[in-house]
């Protein structure tokens, strides 16, 4: 990773008085000393914020806002200024500190020289006398400062953070999660130091931080409801979260050289039709931060046209002559960009949450996590769980084996260092999970399903079944090779107990939704709002579909159904940010016995919309043919779904009518040339209010009357 400049130093502000933050700037961009330096200072959310960008600019600092009508977050306001930053080392401080002159060139040669460091800097509190109205602009009064401050405790609020690109990349910034006040700087110091960094505190006397006195603030906040459960939610993460990569799935504020938090290695030869399916399964991923590392072990079929038909950045293909799969996979380590690794093969699929839940497991000294998985027949799509035991040397001595491999996540360094062995044909994984555990690798179960692995002919257990087996026997011997009867008997007693519950194990049937289309039917019910888009071609595939608009004609809220939807399809509505309904059929039974059950819808959430969407889809098709006009057409003329007492009988419209759960319920859809009109329309008609039907979730949206809310058309015409 390159950077232009040695140093960024990140000032977090909102509101809290210019000439305070002018003598900040200017006291760390004087104490930059040989070094190359930049002060940004990012602006989250000051209600008068033209004339500080205009003073700090002036200054040469750099200045970043953020428009934002939600509460003071210190993580999300730094995080916004290190996502424009250029520097090899990230400082992060506050608006109220100054630096000693030669502060930040030594904090910078330290971290430059040992990247391995992060460190920290105790502030020292300047008393009453001298608020920002004191300090003087030029010459201050550095051995007065010494004599008078008072140290503050070391895990006190704010601060100064430094830390290399590198590892503030690593660990994804500060946890977004948190605002108001309190625990960010102590939160970020036990990750980074959690991620392998060292921490110091920084015992130099030329480094040094005072804080210019000022009114308290912090008091006046937590004392509101509000507040003070902001800092309680604060207080949790710090102490309960041990987790060092955070903002996961999203990270907002993004380093925008940061490289991806995973490389997804998949090793492939002449499967490209599996391909495909497995590289949909990655991409479905509820966590995005991820690159795909395809490496083509001398395949023969279409597998780059496979891959190339993607279209999407973060895969990266490479061929090489064949060589095998340890080859291959040594290839991945060596091309892959990201911290972790998740081992992925090529006739196998991810369930959507693997990649996330992978790092709810990681916590302090682990090297990676992994799971359980679930067998599936690729012609009958029959279900079996596989539970893992947990990975250590008790349960390696006494069976030799180890976690699917399709399973792990892995610190990618390792693999580059431990490398799969070559002379194995098969039966690598295994060797290579207990070389990391003769290492002294940590792997934590993450009590999930993350693969499904798919069970067919041309699988290397069934081609090749001999030699994996002769692979993990002769693994197994180099793993208890001159292991003592007393060593042998200590690794087993500390095994405790081996298995960790499983999530979903007892309900395989969740699972249907994400196995391949040519075994299960998906029908999709979909709500799109906002920005959110479909294309045309994709809606005109629905089964039914309704869209709502504004008076500008602008949709709202598109509504419909796609029966037999593919995971493609499924891609699109993901990037569409559609909410989905998800109904799942089995298209063969496992067995005549097992036909009735099998049968039976799996929905991951249940809704009664479909069929209301379906109803009023086909009254605008009737409409349509009445009036000449295409269906599309006939969706854009109508400005209101609405829901009135007493149809008017002067309006163009059509009355539907439902019998839902003893209720009777009348949509009239009303077509007007603009609100302007409705309102003239209320007038003659005696109407006080027309009710517009809105909701934020599909379930509501045709299907409960009570969340009806008035809108008065007067108001809205204008």
């Amino acid at each position: 990773m390159t950077s232009s400049i040695d140093m960024s130093v990140v000032i977090g502000f909102r509101d809290w008085g210019i000439r305070r933050l002018e003598l900040a700037v200017r006291s760390i961009q004087r104490s930059f000393g040989p070094l190359s330096g930049e002060v940004i200072v990012s602006d989250y959310g000051s209600t008068e914020h033209a004339e500080t960008q205009r003073r700090l600019e002036s200054l040469g600092a750099r200045y970043v806002y953020t428009d934002v009508d939600g509460p003071w977050s210190r993580s999300r306001a730094l995080n916004a200024g290190f996502a424009v930053s250029r520097g090899r080392v990230l400082v992060s401080t506050d608006a109220d500190m100054i630096f000693s002159p030669e502060a930040m060139a030594v904090i910078g040669q330290m971290s430059l020289a040992d990247p391995t460091l992060a460190l920290l800097l105790q502030c020292r509190d300047l008393p009453e006398h001298w608020s920002d109205t004191d300090v003087p602009d030029d010459d201050q009064p550095w051995q007065v400062f010494e004599r008078e401050s008072r140290l503050r405790p070391r895990w006190g609020m704010g601060g100064m953070m430094a830390a290399t690109r590198e590892a503030f990349a690593r660990v994804r910034g500060f946890d977004e999660r948190m605002h108001t006040y309190g625990g960010e700087d102590i939160d970020f110091a036990n990750r980074v130091k959690r991620s392998g960094h060292r921490l110091l505190w920084i015992d130099d006397p030329r480094v040094r931080m005072y804080h210019m006195w000022h009114a308290p603030t912090r008091a006046g906040v937590v004392q509101t409801p509000e507040g003070a459960a902001a800092v309680e939610a604060n207080k949790k993460i710090v102490y309960e979260d041990k987790t060092f990569a955070r903002n996961v799935p999203v990270w907002q504020y993004r380093l925008p050289d940061a490289p991806p938090l995973v490389t997804v290695a998949i090793c492939t030869y002449n499967r490209a039709e599996f391909l495909r399916e497995s590289i949909q399964s990655v991409l479905a991923q509820t966590l995005q931060d991820f690159e795909i590392i395809v490496v083509d072990d001398g395949s023969t079929d279409h597998t780059r046209e496979v891959v190339e038909q993607f279209g999407d950045p973060r895969i990266r293909y490479f061929y090489q002559q064949q060589g095998g799969i340890s080859a291959a996979r040594n290839k991945a380590a060596d091309e892959a960009r990201g911290f972790y690794t998740a081992v992925h093969d090529d006739d196998d699929l991810m369930t959507p949450w693997r990649l996330e839940r992978h790092f709810q497991a990681i916590h302090s000294g682990a090297h990676g996590s992994f799971g359980s998985f679930v067998n599936f027949d690729d012609h009958t799509g029959a279900m079996e769980i596989v539970a893992s035991k947990k990975l250590n040397s008790g349960t390696i001595f006494e069976t030799g084996g180890a976690p699917g491999h399709g399973t792990w996540l892995v610190q990618t360094d390792i693999v580059r260092r431990l490398r799969y062995d070559e002379s194995l044909t098969s039966g690598v994984d295994n060797n290579l999970a207990l070389r990391m555990i003769r290492s002294g690798v940590v792997m934590n179960h993450a009590g999930e399903i993350m693969m499904l692995r798919r069970t067919h002919a041309g699988r290397i257990t069934v081609t090749d079944g001999a030699a994996q087996g002769n692979a993990a026997r002769q693994t197994n011997l180099m793993f208890t090779y001159r292991t003592t009867k007393w060593g042998g008997d200590k690794m087993l007693a500390e095994r405790k107990d081996d298995y960790v519950p499983v999530r979903g194990m007892d309900d395989l049937e969740a699972l249907l939704p994400y196995l391949p289309d040519h075994l299960v039917r998906r029908t999709v019910s979909v709500m799109v709002t906002g920005e959110g888009e479909l294309p045309w071609d994709f809606i005109d595939r629905m089964s039914s579909w309704l869209i709502e608009r504004d008076e500008n004609g602008t949709q709202r809220r598109l509504w419909g159904e796609l029966e037999d939807a593919t995971l493609a399809d499924m891609l699109v509505l993901r990037a569409s940010g559609a909410q989905c309904v998800i109904s799942t059929t089995r298209r063969l039974p496992v067995s005549p016995a097992d036909q009735s059950a099998l049968a039976q819808e799996s929905a991951i959430r249940t809704s009664a919309v479909a069929p209301e969407v379906t109803a009023l889809q086909n009254v605008l098709e009737e409409y349509a043919t009445e009036v000449g006009a295409t269906k599309r057409q006939v969706l854009g003329w109508i400005e209101l779904e609405s829901v009135v007492d007493r149809p008017a009988q002067t309006i163009d419209h059509r009355v539907l009518r439902f019998d839902s759960d003893g209720r009777e319920r009348i949509f009239c859809l009303m077509r007007f040339a603009d609100l302007r009109e409705a309102d003239r329309l209320q007038a003659e008609q005696g109407w006080a209010v027309v009710n517009l039907l809105l909701a934020e979730e599909l379930e509501t949206a045709l299907h409960d009357m009570t969340t009806e809310r008035e809108f008065d058309l007067q108001e809205l015409a204008r």
